[in-house]
């Protein structure tokens, strides 16, 4: 059994190809969502899927580019919160996106406080906000990080792992020494194997957007 942690199953425009692909695939997906109508989505394709060996959860999750959608209207998503039983994809970007920091910080201050509140687990992306992310999760001892992708100072990461935090390795892996650095000091009981599907493999130079890549990121992570 394989089991991707973090992928994105609403992004794919050939439904009819996903569903084919879905229907052979044996193990587990975590269909991260990064905002209402993506949660929505990933719902219909955990619910269409008719394959018993492949198991969908969909997790719904603000992506911190969207978080100028719900900043001020953070009650609407009360009922999405309360209904995944896993969080994600949170977090903040300060490097690829522009939105408002405020913003960023607010709605995920709001749905780490669910988590906090309620126990749960929940992925976090932390692209150049790194240290405001690791200063806010003591603030939530109750909240279950997984840290998606991560890939900053190293200081910082020893603090997630301190904490127990677990962590996503994916496909770039074996194309950064880094990331490479990274998996070897991560304790085994704390790695998680995702593909960020379907764009991260093509946004590294790659072709394969098969949900199948999963079993090449295990090859490549042993």
């Amino acid at each position: 059994m394989l089991i991707d942690f973090h992928t994105h199953l609403d992004w794919y425009k050939n439904k009819h190809q996903l569903y084919f692909e879905l229907e052979k695939f044996i193990g587990i997906i975590v269909a991260s969502s990064v905002d209402l109508n993506s949660y929505k989505s990933n719902l219909q394709i955990e619910s269409t899927n008719k394959n018993s060996t492949c198991k969908i959860i969909s997790t719904f999750g603000v992506h911190p580019e969207n978080a100028e959608k719900y900043s001020n209207q953070l009650c609407k998503l009360d009922d999405a919160l309360n209904q995944s039983k896993m969080i994600g994809e949170i977090g903040m970007d300060f490097y690829w996106t522009n939105v408002s920091k405020i913003a960023q910080e607010e709605v995920f201050r709001y749905i780490l406080n669910h988590c906090h509140e309620n126990n749960k687990f929940c992925v976090i992306h932390t692209k150049g906000a790194e240290k405001e992310i690791d200063k806010i999760l003591l603030e939530y001892p109750n909240a279950k990080p997984i840290i998606h992708w991560y890939n900053g100072p190293e200081n910082i990461f020893q603090d997630f792992l301190e904490r127990g935090y677990f962590q996503t390795f994916g496909c770039e892996t074996i194309r950064n020494p880094f990331l490479q650095h990274l998996l070897k000091i991560t304790p085994k009981n704390l790695i998680l194997a995702e593909t960020d599907n379907p764009t991260a493999e093509p946004w590294l130079g790659g072709s394969n957007t098969s949900i199948n890549l999963i079993e090449k990121i295990y090859h490549d992570l042993s």
